[in-house]
């Protein structure tokens, strides 16, 4: 069985089990930070191929699945505990980040790096729904000449801030050395507490970019 037909066939009963082993869980784990795990093993690991169906316990596949599936959720629940999952983090404006957890590393040359398919991420970003967010993240990874603001995005910041020319305010306040803006000249454009704009970010990009990515990857057979 190969990943894409996995993920067909078997999306529906692992989010079962999740929501019956969440409930009785006291450390509760998200759905989104679960699955796309669950796909990255299954890539990295080869995990599929590792079933035998002629194995002497004579399991079968949704035996064996549940095994995994229960060995992974106390992986992420003790490490919840601990304090010290973090699927997407963020540190200060000094610090460079890795892809996909705070902003898009930039080289030399100013082109992206090829860690990730930057495309994909792109049309990624383009379906987040709410459109607070989505400028936010364009606004934190922001590429100049590549990152498309449009006119719907730049008249919703146009009617958040007091910036007479939001279009060159973002050109000119990108960092030198990697995307995106610096926090302070975010909260100009959106009318944000410093405090928050990680927040709301790092729940934005867990939700509709990290995990998306995964399963694109897991899907695409991309590691």
């Amino acid at each position: 069985m190969n990943s894409e037909n996995f993920i067909k066939k078997y999306e529906p009963i692992v989010k079962e089990w999740f929501d019956f082993k969440n409930r009785k869980n006291f450390t509760h784990v998200e759905w989104d930070d679960f699955w796309s795990e669950l796909l990255e093993k299954i890539v990295r690991e080869d995990l599929l191929s590792k079933y035998n169906s002629d194995h002497h316990s004579k399991a079968s596949f949704e035996t064996w699945l549940k095994k995994v599936l229960n060995n992974l959720y106390i992986d992420i629940s003790r490490k919840i505990a601990k304090g010290n999952w973090f699927p997407i983090t963020t540190g200060n404006d000094d610090e460079n980040f890795e892809i996909l957890e705070d902003r898009f590393k930039i080289e030399s040359h100013n082109e992206p790096t090829a860690d990730v398919d930057i495309d994909i991420i792109a049309k990624l970003v383009e379906k987040i729904p709410k459109i607070r967010d989505r400028v936010l993240v364009k606004l934190k990874t922001y590429i100049d000449g590549y990152t498309v603001i449009n006119d719907e995005e730049y008249d919703f910041l146009e009617g958040l801030s007091d910036i007479s020319d939001v279009k060159t305010f973002v050109t000119e306040n990108i960092y030198d050395n990697k995307c995106g803006m610096k926090d302070k000249d975010v909260c100009k454009l959106m009318n944000l507490k410093k405090g928050s704009i990680n927040t709301i970010y790092q729940r934005t990009v867990r939700k509709y970019l990290v995990g998306p990515y995964k399963i694109y990857r897991a899907k695409n057979n991309v590691f």
